[in-house]
């Protein structure tokens, strides 16, 4: 049961800051939809500017949240949560403060195979959160998508130019979100088979050196996976799903003998 962890402040920030996106979202969604209602039954082409002109306001600082979280935040709290897992595999002491229960594997002794068994449970409760998540990640893009037909159904001429371009950039940003979680949830299933396949082999366990060269693979492969696509967890989710995943965790480690 995961207690503290060094990146877990910095995440704080970026799911507030999320949380402020996402009621962005929906004001952009309504603001989107709102001048073709005016236009269609009155004539009140002062408050159709002010509008076009909070929607501007609006997806420009959509588009300021996603740079933050995406460009500045969280490679700093990836960077965090890299050295706490070095520290926590190999004893060394990257981390000015290292996480307290965040891995369950405790038991097991520093180097290669505990390394190993840390990022098995890591691909294993990123891969379940992910995918505990694929419904929300689906309803907002579909949204956009509806709304974005009804603009182009009345014409793009019924708003200013530019803030029709903002309106498509930002329908791409929010396909493009979807896009990136199906490839995330897609990459994630097959590296945790891979550390399936090499848990299974009971000569892993004897001789962790003999099959390094495919633990830095499958290391790799999942961090660079990670620094791509960030898996946008919040903390209710992470809250509502740690306590089940981590005793699924404890039975894979019971079924893959891992002590």
């Amino acid at each position: 049961m995961a207690d503290y962890a060094p990146q877990y402040d910095l995440f704080k920030i970026i799911n507030r800051l999320e949380a402020v996106g996402r009621f962005i979202f929906w004001v952009i969604l309504v603001f989107s939809i709102a001048p073709v209602i005016f236009k269609t039954y009155c004539e009140q082409g002062h408050i159709i500017d002010t509008i076009n002109i909070l929607n501007i306001i609006g997806i420009s600082l959509f588009f300021c949240i996603e740079i933050i979280n995406e460009f500045i935040l969280i490679p700093q709290a990836d960077n965090k949560r890299r050295d706490d897992f070095i520290d926590n595999s190999f004893g060394s002491a990257f981390a000015t403060k290292n996480s307290v229960g965040y891995y369950d594997n405790d038991h097991l002794n520093k180097g290669l195979y505990k390394a190993s068994v840390n990022l098995f449970e890591n691909c294993f409760f990123t891969y379940s959160l992910v995918k505990a998540t694929t419904i929300s990640k689906i309803i907002i893009p579909i949204l956009m998508f509806l709304t974005m037909i009804v603009l182009a159904f009345y014409g793009f001429k019924e708003v200013p130019f530019a803030l029709s371009v903002l309106q498509a950039l930002f329908s791409a940003n929010i396909l493009g979100t979807l896009i990136k979680h199906f490839i995330l949830l897609n990459r994630l299933s097959q590296i945790q088979d891979t550390w399936i396949t090499l848990f299974q082999n009971a000569e892993f366990k004897i001789d962790t050196m003999k099959y390094q060269a495919f633990v830095f693979r499958y290391w790799l492969q999942y961090e660079t996976l990670h620094s791509k696509i960030n898996a946008g967890i919040s903390e209710n989710v992470f809250k509502k799903n740690n306590q089940p995943l981590t005793t699924a965790w404890e039975q894979l480690k019971i079924k893959y003998n891992i002590s």
